[in-house]
């Protein structure tokens, strides 16, 4: 109840004007946030690491073929020089004895003749395959290129033997006369482990090459088997 001298008119009761204020309303919206932009350059950054590690496995593949290639020309060339060292003590040795074929009985003189020149070929040939053999040990290989080293090993198993037996020639000529189990089994025994080393696809014609030199005694082609 007011007062008989207040006005509800009068401006200092008139009550002020209230700000809005959601009192219990529906909630305000929060402002949208921009959307992030896509990254686009995601799919081309994987696409080129995939890329790349094809690009480098495909490039490590191909770099250890041919490595295996060139270890194995180095390791093949080698051994045909020890097969030549061998191939010309075998042809020595036979122009030797074709001297004396005429000469049936052989005097005293020739025989000691005969004894001496084949002696004397058989310290050369030793020397001839043992500095061939050297050039077999030589090659080297890649550290897990175990199967080149295996035909490195086996091949100069074989050299080996060839100057044992030429080592006993050059002291006593009739070594030349008889068997030679060693020689003949370690030159079997290298073939697999040499074909075995030479990559597919291969290249410097080795494939061919170990025909020559693995070639079986009645080819024509003549292997070192004693």
């Amino acid at each position: 109840m007011l007062g008989d001298n207040v006005r509800v008119s009068d401006p200092d009761l008139t009550p002020a004007p209230l700000e809005y204020i959601d009192a219990g309303g529906a909630p305000v919206a929060p402002a949208p946030v921009p959307a992030r932009p896509a990254r686009r350059w995601l799919p081309l950054v994987a696409g080129g690491l995939a890329f790349l590690v094809v690009l480098v496995g495909l490039g490590l593949v191909v770099g250890d073929w041919a490595a295996r290639n060139i270890e194995m020309r180095a390791l093949v060339t080698r051994i045909e020089a020890s097969e030549a060292a061998m191939g010309e003590l075998q042809t020595n040795v036979q122009d030797i004895f074709a001297q004396y074929q005429g000469s049936t009985p052989l005097s005293d003189e020739d025989r000691a003749a005969l004894d001496a020149d084949l002696r004397a070929a058989a310290a050369a040939g030793r020397d001839a395959v043992a500095k061939a053999g050297d050039g077999v040990a030589s090659v080297r290989w890649l550290a897990w290129h175990r199967d080149v080293s295996d035909a490195q090993e086996a091949y100069l198993a074989h050299n080996r033997a060839w100057q044992a037996y030429l080592g006993k020639a050059a002291e006593n000529a009739s070594e030349f006369g008889r068997p030679q189990d060693a020689v003949n089994e370690t030159f079997m025994d290298a073939e697999d482990p040499v074909r075995s080393a030479v990559p597919a696809p291969a290249l410097f014609d080795l494939p061919q090459r170990l025909d020559v030199i693995f070639a079986p005694p009645d080819s024509g082609t003549p292997g070192q088997e004693v």
